[in-house]
């Protein structure tokens, strides 16, 4: 026993000895030159290409990816500097289990809501069971029954665990899987006003994280979406790729996702506008009654129909179902999202003969709302937008006759923003500045592709309500909920989302403070380079003063050209080449991956030239 304890002592300590080397004859790194193109039908996306070619991870099954060694080091040195950005925040990291009971999840009303996404399960009892796709109502729960009075907040605690979501297209490697790595945090506080100050503190962490791994990365305001809360930012990673689309100002910064953007469109109509030409007879009826304007150019409105259903009353048995039309210019595509933050939850369909399987075999339409969109109106002013009901006079078309449950329905107006912001439209802040040296200007925003990679929600107390998780405040009066923030932040589609920023057509072009070895060292087979590299690595080492950040190609029967190929493939951010050149000039190669720049050093100027490079 004592012999076999000596034995394991002596190995941890040459683990950390400078005998100790990271050699890729040891390292498990299956690098491939075959050109992965396809996969089910679909085009592969460059991060999911390389991440495969580069040896980085390898698919278990749809959606589903195992990391391989490498990817692991990359993971671990982004998670390496979120804790170290957390714990500057007084947060704490904990782990939540990944399977989780229905019950706190009904209480909150999303195991309903959420949808098909949710990967839902049984156990043996018959009871309901999900694996998280976040974990909300589970911190919640947890909070609750340890944290009863304001002396204990704020409280900031977070993980970095696995994450569930059923995708219906599981694609492009780890931007969209089904099982993927997060950090989750949930903040809980005593008021608004200091839920507001941790709301701030955390973006601002979040863009420390983001400029020390180095990736350009923009902010937008968001939706919050069925996370729910009342202020949410997203964070992405810029690149070709993206799915989502940004639109800034490039003079005040102003960044909003799409779905979100306000702005202000150009008064003169496009072409696309004033060319819309209606032929159905209810947008003709609409126009009739002079709800839309008629300006100096003659633009037909873009109709689309929807329907709203509200439950049954007294006064209606069987409820309630109105008919929503929304009017927009041609060129406009309505967004579905400012919609139903305007009016409430209502189905859209493109044409009146969809409407009637949403009504249903006994249902009738009660009521008219009809939304004009701003887009009708040059110069944004447009009417009262609190809207106005209109009785309507005369036959209704055909086309809605036989649709109505009265012979005369009321017919509101509501005027507003319901359209998608395009490239070109003003940046809504610009042009309301009327600071002493600005009287208001029209700046075109400009549009950039991007990948979310986190979301940041002020919740309130959307949950700790539904969940009666309160505390005792400082007056000692009735208990109340804490007010609360999520932040999420994607370890495995960051992982992906640097390699979509920072590539070229050699490879993976790795930020030097999350790449899997800052420093390869490539040799021939010679037997004085490959003595003469085992010491270029105890020098680098040294010099770069931090463990783990150098490894030596040392696989026997490849050649150099093979080895640099490799690793310009992996990405390094550092290449040392000790070839035969160094056998006559005594001086070895430096490349730099990301700019191609070249060094011929002697042995003494490496010390200074990578000491004068520690991150």
């Amino acid at each position: 026993m004592v012999r076999a304890s000596l034995t394991q002592h002596q190995a941890i300590s040459a683990r950390f000895s400078s005998t100790f080397r990271h050699r890729l004859s040891k390292t498990l790194v299956p690098t491939s030159k075959q050109k992965f193109v396809h996969v089910a039908g679909q085009e592969m996306v460059p991060s999911q290409q390389l991440l495969l070619r580069a040896g980085m991870m390898r698919q278990s099954s749809s959606g589903i990816y195992t990391i391989m060694p490498y990817g692991q080091r990359v993971l671990d040195k982004i998670e390496g500097i979120i804790d170290d950005e957390l714990e500057l925040l007084g947060c704490q990291k904990l782990s939540m289990p990944n399977l989780l009971t229905s019950e706190n999840w009904k209480k909150t009303g999303r195991w309903e809501t959420t949808g098909q996404e949710m990967f839902k399960l049984k156990d043996r009892k018959g009871a309901d069971f999900l694996l998280a796709p976040t974990h909300e109502e589970e911190v919640t729960a947890l909070i609750a029954k340890d944290v009863q009075s304001y002396r204990q907040l704020p409280v900031r605690v977070y993980q970095v665990g696995r994450k569930y979501r059923d995708e219906l297209r599981a694609r492009s490697g780890l931007l969209r899987g089904k099982e993927f790595l997060m950090k989750d945090l949930y903040t809980f506080d005593v008021s608004v006003d200091e839920a507001l100050k941790t709301y701030d503190e955390v973006v601002v962490s979040y863009k420390k994280i983001l400029n020390r791994i180095g990736v350009p990365f923009a902010v937008a305001e968001a939706d919050t979406g069925n996370i729910g809360g009342t202020h949410s930012h997203e964070f992405h990673i810029l690149s070709r790729v993206g799915e989502d689309s940004l639109l800034s100002c490039q003079s005040c910064g102003y960044t909003s996702n799409e779905e979100r953007a306000v702005g202000v469109i150009p008064s003169a109509h496009t072409k696309a506008s004033t060319k819309f030409k209606n032929t159905a007879m209810v947008p003709k009826w609409i126009e009739s009654l002079d709800l839309v304007p008629r300006s100096a150019v003659r633009v037909n409105p873009k109709m689309q129909f929807g329907l709203m259903k509200t439950p049954a009353t007294e006064n209606h048995p069987s409820g309630t179902c109105t008919l929503v039309a929304v009017a927009a210019t041609g060129d406009r595509e309505v967004n579905d999202i400012k919609l139903v933050k305007a009016i409430g939850s209502v189905n859209l369909v493109d044409s009146l003969e969809e409407i009637k399987p949403l009504l249903g075999e006994q249902d009738k339409v009660d009521d008219f709302l009809l939304c004009v969109d701003q887009s009708l109106y040059p110069g944004q002013e447009g009417p009262d937008t609190r809207g106005k009901t209109v009785d309507l006079k005369g036959p209704l078309p055909e086309e809605l006759s036989f649709l109505v449950r009265s012979s005369s329905p009321s017919l509101k107006v509501v005027y507003g923003d319901y359209h998608n912001c395009k490239p070109g439209d003003g940046c809504p802040h610009c042009i309301k500045d009327k600071s002493a040296d600005s009287n208001g200007r029209f700046e075109p925003m400009e549009t950039t592709r991007a990948i979310e990679i986190g979301h940041t929600f002020l919740l309130g107390t959307k949950y700790s309500s539904s969940m009666d998780a309160t505390f005792v405040p400082a007056n000692s009066g009735d208990p109340e909920p804490f007010q609360m923030g999520c932040y999420g932040l994607g370890i495995t589609r960051l992982l992906a989302s640097i390699v979509e920023a920072s590539h070229d057509h050699k490879g993976i072009v790795w930020p030097e403070s999350v790449a899997p070895f800052r420093v390869v060292i490539v040799t021939s087979e010679d037997e004085g380079c490959a003595t003469a590299a085992e010491k270029v690595y105890d020098t680098v080492q040294k010099a770069l003063a931090r463990k783990a950040e150098v490894i030596i190609d040392d696989r026997i029967d490849i050649t150099l050209g093979f080895k640099m190929k490799d690793a310009e493939l992996i990405g390094y951010p550092w290449m040392v080449v000790v070839g035969k050149g160094y056998l006559r000039t005594g001086k070895v190669e430096v490349q730099h991956r990301k700019t191609g720049e070249k060094w011929a050093l002697e042995w003494p100027e490496l010390d200074g030239f990578f000491g004068a490079r520690r991150l």
